[in-house]
């Protein structure tokens, strides 16, 4: 073990309070019980910080050659320039305006037997908002039933509806979909005749991806109507949606 600079004492201590940190967070997301693994990513990334921050005293640092360090760095401030970049053009749409449409698709998330998932449940409020300052326009609920969920998320989105007050009439069901992909690929085959102007409902982290997909794919009436997120998972759905953006941009999904 060499004897570590101030510097040294100063990279180790924050490598240390960035992987605790991350991993407490990680565990708070997944007392959540969202339905979504990707709390692992806080807790892996965590644990890669604290042997980061065992590394300094070591050395291990300054034996690596030139070469690797330079191109390590390189890639981590591209990353960061990266992940900032898609961060704010999915935050700028956290406010866009509502509008008036002619048929509603809200995008489904994880279904309890019992309640919506959080996220699911802001999407559903804020559709019940919406369809009842808007009494004449019907809804699209679209999602199918995943692994861990005892019926489709469709069907929990009609049974969450109706039991607020919305007429089933109002409401479409899209059972096969598993993806934002499938989502907006599904449900267009049951938009109604003559909708020129269709309202894709969920969450703000969300809205940027599903709306520039639903263009992708020929919908260009289509505009978000934002339902609000939990702050609290506000960091890691943000992570999350930066790789779906990245994901689907590479894939000509958007």
């Amino acid at each position: 073990m060499r004897r570590m600079t101030g510097f040294g004492w100063i990279r180790m201590a924050v490598y240390l309070l960035l992987g605790i940190t991350a991993i407490i967070y990680g565990l708070f997301v997944r007392c959540a019980a969202t339905g979504s693994d990707f709390y692992r990513i806080w807790i892996v990334g965590g644990i890669v910080l604290l042997l980061m921050a065992a590394c300094v005293p070591l050395g291990v640092w300054g034996r690596v050659p030139g070469w690797v360090r330079v191109t390590f760095s390189v890639l981590v401030i591209l990353g960061l320039g990266l992940l900032t970049f898609i961060e704010i053009l999915v935050i700028r749409h956290f406010n866009d305006p509502e509008q008036d449409v002619d048929v509603l698709i809200i995008l489904g998330a994880q279904v309890k037997e019992d309640r919506p998932s959080l996220v699911l449940g802001y999407r559903l409020d804020k559709a019940i908002e919406y369809l009842n300052e808007h009494p004449d326009i019907v809804c699209i609920v679209s999602g199918g039933q995943g692994p861990n969920e005892p019926f489709s998320e469709a069907e929990g989105m009609y049974r969450y509806l109706t039991e607020h007050g919305i007429a089933p009439e109002r409401i479409i069901k899209e059972e096969r979909s598993a993806n934002t992909i499938q989502n907006i690929a599904f449900s267009k085959k049951l938009i109604p005749e003559g909708a020129e102007r269709v309202g894709i409902l969920t969450n703000n982290f969300h809205i940027y991806r599903a709306t520039a997909i639903a263009k992708k794919q020929g919908i260009k009436g289509a505009v978000g109507i934002v339902a609000p997120s939990k702050k609290e998972y506000l960091p890691t759905n943000l992570f999350r949606e930066f790789f779906g953006v990245l994901k689907d941009f590479l894939l000509g999904n958007m």
